[in-house]
Formats: C-alpha cells, structure tokens, sequence
C-alpha cells in the first residue's frame, strides 16, 4: 500500500499530461482551421474582382458549404481550406506560397489579400493582366521571401514600402508600365539577391543606397529611361555576377570600381550615353564572358588588360568614338571569343594577324572604321566563321585564300576597300549557307564565277562598282531566292533576258553603267 500512492500520483500526472497535449492540439486544430477559413475567405473576395470571373484555371478556387446542422436549421456555415487550391501551398495550414504565373488572371491587388495572408513566403503573379498601382500594403508581406509581377500591366511607381520586406531574396517587376524613380528604401532589402526592374518606364537616378545590397548576384534595370551615372557603389557588389544597365539613359563614365566585382560574368551597358575612356580596371574581371558596352559615347584607346578576359565569349565596343589601334593582347588572348564587334569607331592601323588564330570565332564585325593593309591569312582556318564585316575601311591587297573555301559563311561584306585581284580566285568557292555578300566599290577584276549559281540559300549579291568583265554567268537562273542583284558599273557585257530569266523573286535589279544588251524579261513584271 504504500507504494500505490506515488504510483497514483504518478498516473494523474501523466494523464494530466496526456490532457493538456490534446487540448493543446486541439485548440491549434481549431486555430489552423479558423486561419485557413480566413485566409480563403480573403482570397476567393479577391478572385471576386478579377475581370474575367469564370477563370478556368481557378475552377478550384470555392467555398463549401457546411450541411451538417441543416436539418436543425441552423445557419449554414461556410467552411473551405485553400490549401487544396490550385497554386496555393500550405504550412501547419496556412497559406505560404501562391504560384499563379500565367494564369489568365485579369483585376488589380487593390483588393488582395495583405494582411490576412501573414505567412506569405512566396509569390509569384508573372505573365497575367494585373493591372494598376502595386499598392503600399504590399510591405505587410513581411516573411516575402520571393515576389515576381512581371509581365502585366502595372503603372504608376514602386511603392516606398517595398523596403519594408526585410526577407526578401527575389524581386522581379520587368515588363510592366512602371515608372517614376527607384527609392533610396530598396536600399534596405539587404537580403536581396535578384532584382529586376527590367523594360519599364523608371527614370531619375540609381539611388546610390543600392550599393549596400551586398548579397545581388544580378541586377536588371535594362530598358528604362535611367539617367544619372552608373553608381560607383556598385562596386561594393562582390557576389554581383549579372549587371544589366542597357538601353537606358546613363551618362558619365563607367565608375572603376566595376572592375572590383570579381564575380561578374555579364556586363551590359549598351544604348546609353557613357562617356570617357573604358577603365582599364575591366581587364580585372577574370570570370567575364559577356561585355556589351556599344552605342554610347567611349573615347580613348581600348585598353590591352582587356586581353586578361580569357573567359570572354562576347565582346561588342562597336559604335563609340574608340581610336588607335586593336591590341595584339585581344587577338593572342582571347581564345574562347565567339563574337568580335568593333564597328563604327574610328580605329585604325592593321587588323591584327593573330586574330585568324581564335578558331571559335563564329562573328566579326569591323566595319567603318580607318583600318589598312591586308585581312589576315586563316581568316577562316577552322569552318566556323559566319559573319564577316569589314565595310568601309582602308584595307588593301588580295582576299586571304581561306575565305574562298568558308563554306560555313552566311553574311559576308566587303563593301568601300581597296581589294583587288581576280574575283573568280577570290570567290569561286561554293558557299552552301551564304545569304548575303556584298563586294561593291573595289578594285577585283575578271569574270564572275559560275560557282556563285551554287549557292542555293543567297538572297543579296552585290558587286558594284568594280572591273567585272565577261558575261552574267547562266548558273545565276539557279538562285531561286535571289531578291537584290546589283551588278552596275562594271564591264559586263551579254544579253540580260537569256541569263535572268529565271530570277522571278528579285525586289532590286541594278546592272546600269555595263555593255549588256538585250530586254528585260517579262517575267520580272
């Protein structure tokens, strides 16, 4: 007997225990069910104001009645757990996660659901028709870790309160009619590693508090009205890996500081207004693949640390105010370079010989520029070469060799040089993937191959203004996708209607300043 008590004592307490859990969890039922209760009443009020109400997709999107006490006649009471809904999860219950992207959803967020979704992680309403103001509340979505509204048709500006969401890692608004500045308060998202305000409407200045946001990896603001400078700060980005500024309205110089961010494999700063020489601080950049910094206002030399850039893959100065020459550390270095664009600078000298050593090279373009002496022999070694450029320029002598067998080429200008030599040495190749070859205003002379009949995908030829002589070769009928031919001021001589007959998809014929004799054939009309 006296060993019962505290066995006893020791039973109520455990069943005590037993109780208290039950309750316990009983009561978090009742409250996890009374949450999902709110929070689909909250959402189906917003699917309420959408537009086009009868969307398919949120078919599943409903409230059920509960029937359990009809028979009584008591008040039927709406029960539901969004939880089952389709792009709804849940946790313990509650709603963290709402994927709609591209869900025909047309309405606006004046009447979303803010505050009563407060465990909300992640939201992505990308690709639908929204529309209007992202209002302030947003900034009660306070555990957002992923936000995207991209692609709909939100206007006005971004709200202040978007600083407010302090665990926010992913902000996408591109492609939306946004506007106004970007404020100082996104300086505050220190968590934040992708931002993409991309193919707006934003203008003003970068607020330099964005330097602060040491976690980006990308940054996307390309297609907007931006003006000001780029930030120095943003060299303050180490883990920055993407900086996207195109199409935009910068001004001033490229800050050296980028050449502090280590990391960085795409920099893209086109369409803008940058000025000043490119800092030689960019030869830094040991990971860069990608480096886009045309149509602006650049001056001075292209820089020989450039040549460290051995990752580079793409590479596009063309149309700035770049004088001297092209570094030989480019064309020695740069071993992986897939696209060469320098055209419409005003560099000059000799296009380097080693430049026919980077064997990847698919395009290069080097037009318009004060370039002389000869194209360098291998252009071409490989097979790969698809685009060559070379218009307007000073260059001379005979066309390397390796050309006449680049069966790989697809677009091929020579235009406004002083080449010489005879053409059918030059080009007597069959090219199977040419679509356009201008080699107007030179100095080639002799007869026009027969071979050029042999490209079966050519829609441009164009070899004005040199010293052509002989016949329009007959093999030309074959080129049944032809649409510009012009061949004038040569020294053609033979009868148009036997040689052109076949030609029937030509939108341009000039073969004025010749000797060829003969009509016109009607079928071109």
């Amino acid at each position: 007997m006296m060993v019962s008590v505290p066995i006893e004592k020791a039973s109520l307490s455990i069943v005590r225990l037993v109780l208290v859990l039950l309750l316990t969890i009983f009561f978090c039922f009742l409250g996890s069910a009374s949450t999902s209760a709110e929070e689909a009443a909250a959402l189906f009020k917003w699917k309420a104001s959408f537009s086009n109400k009868n969307n398919s997709l949120l078919s599943s999107w409903i409230l059920q009645p509960n029937t359990a006490n009809s028979s009584n006649n008591v008040s039927k009471e709406i029960v539901a757990s969004p939880c089952s809904w389709y792009g709804v999860s849940c946790i313990n219950g509650s709603v963290n996660s709402l994927n709609l992207r591209d869900l025909s959803i047309h309405g606006t967020l004046y009447d979303f659901p803010f505050s009563p979704l407060p465990n909300l992680e992640y939201l992505d309403m990308s690709e639908n028709g929204l529309a209007g103001s992202i209002p302030p509340q947003i900034g009660n979505l306070s555990k957002l870790i992923y936000l995207d509204l991209s692609i709909n048709a939100f206007s006005n500006e971004i709200p202040r309160e978007i600083g407010k969401l302090k665990n926010l890692q992913t902000l996408h608004l591109k492609g939306n009619f946004l506007s106004g500045s970007i404020h100082e308060e996104m300086g505050q998202l220190r968590f934040l590693s992708d931002l993409d305000l991309a193919a707006n409407f934003l203008y003003g200045r970068i607020p330099p508090e964005l330097g602060n946001l040491d976690n980006l990896v990308e940054v996307s603001m390309d297609g907007n009205l931006i003006s000001g400078p780029i930030p120095s700060t943003f060299g303050n980005l180490n883990k920055l890996e993407a900086l996207l500024l195109s199409s935009n309205n910068f001004s001033g110089p490229i800050p050296p500081s980028i050449g502090n961010l280590t990391s960085l494999h795409t920099l893209n700063l086109f369409y803008n207004n940058l000025s000043g020489s490119i800092p030689r601080s960019l030869g830094n950049l040991s990971n860069l693949s990608y480096l886009d910094i045309h149509r602006n206002q650049l001056s001075g030399s292209i820089p020989k640390k450039l040549g460290n850039l051995k990752a580079l893959e793409y590479l596009d100065l063309s149309n700035n105010l770049i004088t001297g020459s092209i570094p030989v550390t480019l064309a020695k270095n740069l071993s992986n370079l897939l696209f060469l664009y320098l055209a419409g600078n005003n560099l000059s000298g000799p296009i380097p010989q080693e430049v026919a050593n980077l064997t990847e090279l698919n395009d290069m373009s080097m037009a318009e520029n004060q370039f002389t002496g000869h194209l360098p022999q291998g252009l071409c070694q490989s097979g790969v070469l698809t685009i060559l450029d070379v218009d307007d320029n000073m260059l001379t002598g005979p066309i390397p060799r390796g050309l006449n067998n680049c069966s790989s080429l697809f677009l091929a200008s020579f235009r406004g040089n002083q080449f010489t030599g005879k053409l059918s040495e030059m080009f007597g190749g069959v090219y199977p993937n040419l679509d356009y070859m201008n080699l107007s205003d030179n100095n080639f002379y002799g007869e026009l191959s027969a071979n050029w009949g042999r490209c079966p995908r050519l829609t441009t030829l164009k070899i004005s203004e040199n010293n052509i002589s002989g016949r329009i070769p007959p093999e030309l009928r074959n080129l049944t996708w032809l649409k510009e031919l012009k061949l004038y001021s040569n020294r053609l001589i033979g009868d148009i209607s036997k040689e052109l007959r076949n030609l029937t998809h030509l939108n341009i014929l000039d073969l004025y300043s010749n000797r060829l004799t003969g009509e016109i054939p009607k079928e071109f009309g």
